[in-house]
């Protein structure tokens, strides 16, 4: 445990405050250990308003729920059966993004399985509804009627025991970022932004693709790869080839810096493969991103199994059960190398998520706009619905076979208890953020011995 250290003799932290650094702590101590700059700078993201705060929180979240108790689905909690849901883990509404199938399909879904694993399906509508709450509402009735349309959106769509996809037209803000992705995707934006051809060669425009934030938080960087990393990335992309059997040559490497919250620390790297040919024009672009286990916490059944072999193959298998398509990326897959464990998934542009800020506009506008928001609140509750109740439970029966039951005939009930948990969820995670927006999160988070 990391104890905070008082600016005075008499200012000693509240209980309250000693449990949030603890969390934050123990979320981030092998990162700090490795990289204490760059946790600082996540802690630093953190701080910049509660929605930046509830992203980078799950891990507390989590705690909270378990420990502390609270707003419950009491039914939920005590059926085992359940509490054995496949769950995407952190279903904030920026984890939600556009993705291209093998037809051609632009459609949008759960993009950060990081955190997925098996628990009790209320957590995760609890957090989506949390996630609308902090990200939009601009008063307490307005709040109530968001979290209302994702409870609402739920129950709908785990009745009719059916997977949710999001197409062109069902919703403005999405129609509006899945066209963009599909242009940014077809010019092969992301590609050309990261390795750009100048007299016929690719090279890595290494530096800052986007301005150094004020905070001095590193938005969007490539740093060079060493020769050490280098090698371990080629023989990751290797085991990841071979076991899509394929053949994959590595042409450039990169290492990127600014994507995230909770992973702001994790090593990403963007990799250039050569393409059928010798041509520029057929080059990929992937992503190589660690993965940790997931989240143990005593009194909830763990987020790791016995049937994943690896936290890449976790988050891997996840979002193949939890999306609605599971041909969303055709380069989805992972490697192990040795203690590292890596997610490997198609960098180009047709992938892109919701910001928040999208959101909060929607939220100060004219009624239009804010029934809109309304419209996605419900929307996103029903592709949170289909994800539980598409995937298999871990005791391998659908995950609607048993959550619908214990909604049917109370849905006004269930609808209640999410808006308590969000109201209740979005007042915490409010209060938390101010009571350590103004400290050095870094002094007190970092372990000493690697400052």
């Amino acid at each position: 445990m990391f104890v905070l250290v008082a600016g005075c003799a008499d200012a000693l932290p509240s209980e309250r405050e000693q449990r949030v650094v603890d969390a934050l702590a123990d979320d981030n101590y092998m990162w700090s250990l490795r990289e204490p700059a760059l946790v600082a700078k996540k802690l630093t993201k953190m701080r910049r308003g509660p929605y930046e705060w509830l992203r980078g929180t799950a891990s507390l979240y989590w705690r909270d729920l378990t420990e502390l108790g609270g707003a419950r689905f009491e039914t939920a909690f005590g059926d085992p059966a359940s509490s054995r849901v496949l769950l995407v883990g952190d279903p904030h509404p920026e984890n939600v993004g556009t993705f291209r199938a093998a037809d051609g399909t632009m459609f949008a879904d759960w993009n950060d399985l990081d955190a997925a694993g098996y628990g009790p399906f209320t957590a995760d509508v609890w957090r989506l509804a949390t996630g609308l709450v902090l990200a939009a509402a601009s008063d307490d009735a307005y709040a109530i009627e968001l979290a209302t349309c994702v409870a609402t959106g739920y129950a709908k769509q785990i009745a009719a025991g059916a997977p949710m996809a999001i197409g062109m037209g069902m919703q403005p803000l999405l129609d509006k970022e899945l066209t963009k992705a599909s242009g940014r995707g077809d010019v092969r934006f992301a590609i050309d932004e990261l390795a750009p051809v100048s007299g016929g060669q690719r090279y890595v425009a290494f530096g800052d693709l986007e301005p150094v934030a004020e905070d001095g938080v590193l938005e969007d960087t490539l740093l060079p790869v060493g020769a050490e990393a280098a090698v371990w990335i080629d023989a990751a992309v290797a085991e990841w080839a071979a076991r899509r059997g394929e053949p994959a040559t590595v042409k450039l490497r990169a290492r990127r810096i600014g994507a995230g919250v909770s992973s702001y620390a994790a090593l990403r790297y963007n990799v250039i493969l050569e393409g059928p040919t010798s041509s520029n024009d057929d080059d990929q672009i992937i992503e190589l991103k660690e993965e940790r286990d997931g989240l143990v916490i005593h009194g909830l059944p763990q987020l790791e199994s016995p049937e994943w072999t690896s936290p890449g193959d976790r988050v891997v298998d996840a979002q193949r059960r939890l999306q609605s398509r599971r041909d969303g990326d055709a380069m989805l897959g992972y490697a192990h190398l040795g203690g590292l464990s890596l997610k490997i998934r198609d960098r180009e542009a047709y992938q892109r998520g919701i910001d928040h800020l999208d959101l909060a506009a929607l939220a100060a506008g004219n009624a239009s706009k804010r029934t809109q928001l309304l419209e996605l609140a419900e929307l996103l509750g029903r592709l949170l619905a289909g994800a539980h109740g598409n995937a298999l439970t871990l005791d391998g029966v659908r995950g609607a076979s048993v959550i619908a039951p214990l909604i049917a005939g109370r849905e006004a009930a269930f609808t209640g208890e999410v808006v308590d948990a969000a109201r209740a969820q979005a007042a915490q995670v409010i209060a938390d953020h101010a009571l350590l927006a103004d400290r050095d999160l870094a002094a007190l988070v970092i372990p000493p011995e690697a400052r």
